[in-house]
């Protein structure tokens, strides 16, 4: 019966490590500088609709981004990626609940596009691709 114990005890726990070492870290992101006079403040064309974000002096950076209703991304920038949590919400009357995740933006050389990566809960990647093109015009 002991060695039962110690067995099961030991399957648990080499299971717990192995679930903890499957958690992504902002460290496995790629990193670059900013290129000079870019930022992500601004309107985007992404593959999920418009986006809107507001990058602070401090590197904190918040949006909407207009798929199936108004998501929120909120984040840091670090360098020229944009780290950030977003959320979609839920919506009773089509029957879709709240999804939320993580991911990141990488932005491109000429301050002009980004591509990067979504995931679902504490996930960064494996939800897909985000991509976009900052508009050029005047937004309010």
């Amino acid at each position: 019966m002991r060695l039962r114990t110690l067995g099961a005890a030991l399957l648990f726990g080499m299971l717990s490590i192995g679930a903890m070492g499957c958690a992504q870290t902002t460290a496995d992101l790629p990193k670059r500088e900013m290129p000079a006079g870019a930022t992500f403040s601004g309107l985007w064309y992404t593959n999920f609709g418009d986006m809107k974000l507001t990058q602070k002096s401090d590197g904190y950076t918040r949006g909407t981004f207009d798929f199936k209703g108004e998501g929120q991304v909120e984040g840091q920038v670090e360098g020229g990626v944009f780290i950030f949590e977003w959320l979609q919400p839920g919506d009773f009357q089509v029957g879709r609940r709240e999804v939320k995740g993580k991911g990141y933006l990488v932005i491109g050389d000429d301050g002009l596009t980004m591509q990067g990566e979504w995931g679902y809960g504490d996930k960064y990647t494996g939800g897909g691709e985000w991509t976009g093109n900052k508009a050029t015009e005047i937004y309010r």
